[in-house]
């Protein structure tokens, strides 16, 4: 994802077409099926319109997350880091 992201931030250097080559090259050239997984799940998204949500609804799902971390169930940073290192 990182090369991905490299592209992507380019875009100012170079211009749309030549970007979207390099891009559609390299998509043509992978063997990674998590990183064709992950730019299908952008794509799926991408037209999706995101809402505000009501300030009861943002403290309802705060308190959901601060319960889930009171009852243990959260991911350490060192845990994802190792994780990571499997992907």
């Amino acid at each position: 994802m990182i090369r991905f992201y490299y592209i992507c931030s380019n875009v100012s250097v170079m211009n749309i077409e030549a970007t979207k080559y390099e891009l559609l090259n390299r998509l043509h050239s992978t063997t990674d099926e998590n990183l064709l997984e992950q730019l299908v799940a952008v794509f799926k998204n991408w037209d999706k319109k995101i809402e505000p949500i009501s300030v009861v609804q943002y403290n309802k799902e705060l308190e959901a997350a601060e319960l889930r971390i009171a009852n243990g169930e959260f991911t350490t940073h060192d845990d994802l880091e190792k994780e990571s290192e499997e992907w």
